[in-house]
């Protein structure tokens, strides 16, 4: 019969091994260093990503509705568009600018 124990993180050490993990970007090598299933550590950065803390709040209700982010890998690729866009309207312009300058 073989025993287990139990580690518990504080949330400030969760967020360090989070913010480890993301730093590396694996979460396997962070995961085996801690002593932890790479599927939890998985769990807590999604829950990080989302809620700004490593686990999910117990009513996320009572989260604010502007704070949290559900699907923030489309939300991230429509920034990433959008930024794109703008980027190029400031190239458009730059360059009319540089026109008038010369008339």
């Amino acid at each position: 019969m073989s025993i287990r124990f139990i580690k518990k993180f504080s949330e400030e050490e969760r967020v360090k091994i989070v913010e480890e993990a993301l730093e590396y970007g694996s979460n396997a090598l962070v995961a085996a260093k801690y002593g932890i299933h790479p599927g939890l550590l998985s769990n807590w950065k999604g829950n990080y990503r989302r809620y700004g803390q490593t686990l999910k709040p117990r009513d996320v209700a009572d989260t604010k509705e502007s704070e949290v982010i559900v699907n923030y890998k489309n939300e991230y690729r429509r920034l990433l568009e959008e930024n794109k866009e703008k980027d190029l309207e400031i190239a458009v312009l730059r360059d009319l600018l540089k026109k008038k300058n010369q008339k």
